[in-house]
């Protein structure tokens, strides 16, 4: 998913987005929606929220971060 997608996402669920980089954003977003911020900590590649909204960037990012 694309930056301005995020952005847009987070707009709509009232979250001020400023500066912040994608994956902070993301994980702002996943706590505010109750879930665990966990986006792109996993670098095993494995993740445990089958239902999560990021789940295609995560493990690609998170091995890109590593």
């Amino acid at each position: 998913m694309k930056m301005p997608q995020v952005r847009q996402i987070a707009k709509t669920r009232g979250l001020t987005v400023g500066r912040l980089k994608k994956f902070e954003l993301i994980r702002e977003i996943q706590s505010q929606e109750g879930n665990v911020a966990c986006y792109a900590t996993d670098v095993d590649g494995v993740c445990r929220q089958r239902s999560c909204l990021w789940i295609d960037d995560c493990a690609s990012t998170a091995k890109k971060m590593a």
